[in-house]
Parts: structure tokens; sequence; C-alpha cells
């Protein structure tokens, strides 16, 4: 798979066991239990060693199942958070010790809690203090206009799932802009999400020129993530390893796999 032992998977989200970590009352959405152990067991017999867990929007602040999993992952995960301006300094200060690692800026229409300019520039400020990095979750559109807002954002952006877009707009005026923004140093990529962007089925081979474009962009930033457990995706969902498969295709004469796997994430969740 790659030239080292280490193989990152940089977005994956844990849900319950409920009777330990249940949804609050009216949560953004319902998603079937994926527990930490069950993550574990994918990711052993994928042969993925290290991993990146993703609060997600329905637990909102409750960071509780994250937190349990970073306290029982052997180090070897990292957590991205969701937070507010005013969280308290004590918990910011208590996260990074478990692990945290990041924040989500939730710009997609569809979930809660969509922030203004101002409010993401306080959460950079947030977080900039601890060497964190703030994950961007948003339509391509509203990704880039981010990206040109937040033109000194202080702290590494990471564009989530290669920004959305539509995998046969590779070449739309969105994502050209997206690729001259990732000539920033401190713009990232994540090649997650080809089952969410393709438009067609397993294997996804039609987000294979998207995967490709962008990686050839920023080869020494850019990262890969499964979206495990695949949340919200009713047909067709993806395989891990079949993931992995289609990373190593897009990679070909694009970027190092090992880079993407290993080199880059060693480097952005130390």
């Amino acid at each position: 798979m790659t030239n080292t032992s280490i193989c990152w998977d940089c977005h994956t989200h844990v849900f319950g066991p409920w009777s330990r970590f249940p949804l609050p009352d009216a949560p953004a959405y319902r998603p079937e239990a994926a527990p930490f152990d069950a993550l574990r067991a994918v990711h052993r017999a994928c042969g993925i060693t290290h991993g990146v867990l993703v609060q997600a929007a329905c637990y909102g602040a409750d960071h509780a199942a994250l937190l349990d999993a970073l306290s029982t992952g052997d180090g070897r995960y990292r957590g991205i958070a969701l937070i507010d301006p005013d969280v308290d300094e004590a918990v910011l200060a208590d996260m990074h010790d478990r692990g945290v690692r990041g924040v989500r800026l939730g710009l997609m229409p569809h979930l809660p809690a969509a922030q203004g300019t101002s409010r993401l520039r306080d959460v950079l400020a947030r977080i900039q203090p601890y060497g964190w990095h703030a994950l961007l979750h948003a339509p391509i559109d509203t990704a880039v206009a981010t990206l040109t807002t937040l033109a000194d954002p202080g702290v590494p952006l990471v564009v989530d799932h290669m920004g959305r877009p539509a995998a046969e707009a590779r070449d739309s005026r969105a994502v050209d802009a997206l690729v001259d923004h990732l000539a920033r140093p401190d713009v990232w990529i994540k090649v997650s999400g080809a089952d969410r962007v393709s438009a067609g089925r397993r294997p996804f081979n039609d987000a294979l020129p998207l995967m490709r474009r962008l990686l050839r962009a920023a080869p020494s930033r850019a990262i890969w993530g499964t979206d495990w457990p695949h949340v919200n995706i009713t047909s067709d969902r993806p395989d891990v390893a079949e993931l992995l498969g289609l990373l190593t295709q897009a990679c070909d004469g694009m970027a190092s796999l090992d880079d993407v796997l290993h080199t880059n994430p060693a480097r952005l969740y130390a």
C-alpha cells in the first residue's frame, strides 16, 4: 500500500453505542449506530493504522463519544471538534490534551449552526494558539468564497470532501478557483467523499478526474478519508478497501500515495 506501515484515514465519524452516547433531542439527523469498536475493526481489516474522528452535527457540542474514542485509541486517533467562539479555555485545553487537532466550520445549508465571517474569524482566533487547523465543510461556491474572505486565516484551512462539486464539474469556474486557492501554503485538500461527488455508482470512477486535478494542485497538502460510516448514503454505500483502490488510481503520476496516506497527515495531525 505505502512505503511505511502507517496509513491514515482522515475522515470518520462515530455514533453510539446509544446506551452510553445518546443523541440529543431533535438532532440534525439520526444515523445508525456506528461505535468506535466497529470503526477500528474496519481499519484493521484494511491495514489502516491511524484515523481522524470528525464531530458529527447530530451530536452538536456534545463531544463525549469522540473524546471517549480518543482516550481508548492508543494515541492512533485525532479529533476534529465543533466549537463556538465563546467556548471555555479549559475545554479547549482538555480537548487538545486528548487529541483534538482542529475544528470543523460547518457551512452546508442543510446542517445547523452555519456561521458568518466574523464568527468564523473568532473561532480561528481561539484555535490558533493550539496549532489546530480548520476543516471547511461547504458547497464549492461557498468554500471558494470563504477561502477568498479568509485570505490570512492564521491557521491551515482544509477543504472537506473536495469542496463537494459534482464530478462532471471538474473544469468549472468554481473548481478552477479552488485550484487557484490550493497554491496557497495554508490551504489543504481532503480527497474524500468520492461517492458524494459521483454521478454514478460503485466504484465511483467518474470522480477520478476531479481527484487527480486536486492532487496535482497540492500534492504536499493533500489528505484522504473514507467518510465512514457514510452517513445518509442510502444506496451503493462505498467499501473502504474500494475507496483505497480509487485513491491509488487517482495518485498515479499526480501525488505520492505515501505522502497522502502518511507524510501529509502525520504533519497536519502531529
